[in-house]
């Protein structure tokens, strides 16, 4: 079972590592198809298979859940979680009395340093109520119907159902399990009346056994104190903490993001000089941007650079700003630079190249150039470790030599922590990552390396998974299907193979024909 999603529970001992699984039925194009996510997990297939869609459905669930825990209560559930079950609960004397009881049992539980807690530990109502956060009328997965309609700018989630005769729902189902057990799952079924959802939180460990010294054993110790003391929200509000929540960012990078980040101050601009109310009134529909268009555009806008403020400030990876430097000083032989012409003002992003005196705009920059800007920016100034980076085509506008050298540097994103997500139609692309993969299973078969120099890109097998997008018969959707890593063929679709196949019979052919014509060298 593939090790694809990490969940950090400092000095927790709780196994880190989950996988995460997502299946659809008559979801846009696709058909059916089920994908296990990968620290690096590849779409290929033709054009309008789903490939951008299910990449669109990760980001949803991803921004949705802050990111794919082995605890189904995301930060901005907690204060719901909160209202709950302290709310509901504290209207008389006999019910508080109740959480008292309840809340000292779990003390003495939490007490228990040789055992784990388990969620079914929890009392009775706080495990309907955690259940609710995440399946309820206004949980997470109701939150995820709005953030599909939001990515995919539609006024209605029925829009998702795959549009053929007979198709009246779609259904979108999310497991997460951790070694062979499950920890949580859900189904979420849509339809023209509505969405009817379904889902379970297994009974999972919350807080592993532990030692009175650790720092987990003393945040038990606050959390049993304001259980003696009464102080039930307090106390809830830092489980979150224990169990191991921590919210993660999603970054999308659209095909579109080479004329999006040459065009984006205009853009802006019109669509600030259509927010007043005289503006409004000249349109008959305010037009709208798909999400995933639309959060790029607003990071933009909003760039700070390395002045990005605290929060950015403290999850910045190193490492990952290495990586940054290196795609800007070789793959663009340059660098990126961002200037404001007033404070607060837009954001004018320019190139330099190295040896240079003078900066040009993106609008003189190659296409290589203002392709990989918008990378460069966010990874250099944003991307911490444990983040999620859903890039489509990144192998548009590069030459074959840098698209490999591109693939090395999704590799390394992967080794820095960075869980990547990735469409391509590029066989040079896939050439390269196998030829990673094979590093890496060298690597883990001898113990070296091949050559020092790459192994810092290196790829083990299992932490990669290529999912095929193939067009179904007649009138049918897609269906997606994994293709299993070779040692000796690599990473080969089968429609690469089939069109490689036609080429050269085709080229045979003709071959055949102008020497049948000009057997002596002279036309007859």
């Amino acid at each position: 079972m593939a090790v694809i999603a990490e969940s950090k529970a400092e000095g927790a001992g709780v196994p880190s590592r989950v996988d995460v699984r997502i299946a659809v039925e008559n979801f846009g194009p696709i058909e059916k198809g089920e994908v296990e996510l990968r620290p690096l997990t590849i779409f290929v297939g033709a054009s309008n298979t789903g490939k951008t869609y299910f990449s669109v459905l990760i980001y949803s669930l991803h921004n949705t859940l802050e990111g794919f825990s082995r605890i189904p209560v995301v930060g901005r559930q907690v204060s719901r979680l909160l209202e709950r079950f302290v709310g509901s609960f504290v209207s008389s004397g006999e019910e508080r009395a109740a959480i008292s009881r309840e809340a000292e049992e779990l003390g003495d539980k939490l007490g228990m340093e040789d055992q784990p807690l388990r969620f079914s530990d929890l009392p009775e109502r706080a495990q309907e109520e955690a259940k609710k956060t995440l399946l309820g009328s206004d949980g997470a997965v109701e939150d995820l119907i709005d953030e599909l309609r939001r990515c995919f700018d539609l006024p209605s989630a029925s829009g998702l159902i795959r549009a053929r005769e007979g198709i009246d729902r779609a259904r979108v189902s999310l497991g997460v399990q951790e070694g062979m057990g499950d920890l949580w799952g859900f189904d979420a079924t849509v339809s023209a009346s509505g969405c009817v959802v379904a889902g379970e939180i297994e009974d999972m460990v919350l807080v592993p056994a532990r030692g009175p010294k650790s720092e987990l054993g003393r945040r038990l110790e606050q959390i049993a104190a304001h259980l003696e003391a009464g102080q039930y929200p307090k106390a809830l509000a830092e489980l979150p903490h224990v169990i191991g929540l921590d919210s993660r960012e999603a970054y999308y990078l659209p095909a579109a993001r080479s004329g999006i980040i040459q065009s984006h101050r205009v853009i802006a601009s019109s669509i600030m000089a259509r927010a007043t109310r005289a503006g409004l009134e000249r349109l008959s529909e305010l037009p709208t941007f798909p999400g995933p268009l639309a959060d790029f555009m607003q990071q933009l806008i909003d760039h700070r650079g390395r002045e990005n403020g605290f929060r950015r400030a403290a999850r910045r990876s190193e490492t990952v700003q290495t990586i940054a430097g290196d795609l800007e000083n070789g793959t663009l032989g340059g660098e990126i630079l961002v200037q404001r012409r007033l404070p607060g003002g837009y954001p004018e992003f320019l190139y330099r190249p190295r040896d240079a005196t003078q900066n040009i705009g993106l609008g003189q920059a190659s296409s290589m150039v203002t392709e990989l800007a918008p990378m460069v920016l966010l990874l250099r100034d944003g991307m911490g470790v444990g983040d999620t980076l859903i890039v489509e085509e990144p192998e548009a506008h590069l030459h074959p030599a840098a698209q490999t050298e591109m693939a090395y540097t999704l590799a390394r994103l992967v080794n820095a922590g960075v869980r990547v997500v990735a469409t391509t139609h590029s066989d040079w692309l896939l050439k390269a990552f196998a030829n990673l993969m094979r590093e890496g299973e060298f690597n883990e078969t001898t113990g070296g390396f091949v050559d020092e120099s790459s192994a810092q890109g290196r790829l083990r097998p299992e932490d990669v998974g290529v999912w095929l997008f193939r067009k179904g018969l007649a009138n049918g959707g897609s269906t997606v299907d994994e293709i299993p890593f070779d040692r000796i063929e690599g990473i080969e679709p089968s429609d690469y193979e089939d069109i490689a196949e036609e080429l050269y019979n085709r080229s045979a052919e003709l071959q055949n024909r102008l020497a049948e014509a000009n057997v002596d060298g002279n036309p007859e």
